[in-house]
């Protein structure tokens, strides 16, 4: 999946030069590389990273659709404002804090720039990847749609408690949770959202969000819902990836595809109702 993501990059980036195509597939190599590596090496130490003291955002604050990233701000990992941020900074962060693989941050990071039509190097603020329907995306499990709320950077507590309260045992989320909670919005917003829309790529982008909630996030409520509510680290959090050169595209992609198999088609008959509702 992220190999047909690659491939639209590639397709969409300036010419399609032949080093984003063998930059993209040197990743690409790497990452199946790394794949096969991590089950022999040692896993890493369960020592939780020290994360600076939580710090809500302000109203002057610049934060994204992306709980994971605005945690980082909130902590003072990335700068507390959001703002003049470089996606090599971003890529570097992550893969420290969250342990995702070197891999996995640089080429989810070239993506992201590339939608955006700016250069890896290239400094931004992370409202920019709340840019409709780019990265972000309508019927998401932790914002209301832009429709809706045009500040993607705002958690929507009504949507993430409804998440957590359909849970099979009200304690841990599972892909199955996942996969039931992504139908249920994208039905909801279909009916209600005039403006709704919904490209194939995002259904793969809403899969891998949920995704991270567990594989990286570990799964637990009592985890999440500081992380998606407050957008805060809990003290002595660690990532439940525990893997010695971090979690890789080869590996995720299982637990993405869990999800999207699990998503029930039905949704796309509730579109076009046109109804107003948050």
């Amino acid at each position: 999946m992220w190999i047909l993501l690659a491939l639209r990059n590639i397709g969409g980036s300036t010419g399609g030069t032949f080093a984003s195509i063998f930059s993209t597939l040197g990743l690409f190599t790497w990452d199946t590389i790394l794949t096969l590596i991590n089950p022999i090496l040692p896993r890493k130490r369960q020592i939780a990273l020290t994360w600076n003291e939580y710090v809500p955002p302000t109203p002057t604050d610049s934060r994204s659709p992306c709980p994971a990233l605005n945690a980082l701000c909130n902590h003072g990992i990335l700068p507390h404002d959001g703002k003049d941020i470089s996606f090599k900074q971003i890529a570097d962060v992550v893969h420290t804090h969250y342990n995702f693989s070197s891999t996995f941050c640089k080429f989810v990071c070239q993506y992201i720039a590339s939608a955006l039509k700016k250069d890896y190097n290239d400094k931004i603020e992370l409202s920019a990847i709340g840019t409709h329907n780019c990265i972000e995306h309508d019927g998401s499990l932790v914002r209301a749609d832009v429709f809706f709320q045009p500040d993607q950077g705002v958690p929507a507590p009504e949507i993430i408690r409804d998440f957590f309260s359909t849970t099979k045992d009200g304690k841990n989320v599972t892909p199955a949770d996942c996969a039931r909670a992504i139908t249920n919005r994208l039905t909801h917003s279909g009916r209600n959202n005039p403006h709704f829309s919904l490209r194939g790529i995002h259904s793969f982008f809403a899969a891998s969000n949920a995704a991270t909630l567990i594989v990286i996030m570990g799964g637990k409520i009592e985890v999440l819902e500081p992380f998606l509510l407050e957008e805060r680290i809990p003290e002595g959090w660690t990532s439940a990836n525990k893997t010695r050169l971090g979690l890789t595209m080869g590996r995720f992609n299982l637990t993405v595809l869990r999800i999207l198999l699990g998503i029930d088609p039905s949704w796309k008959s509730a579109r076009g109702n046109g109804k107003s509702s948050a």
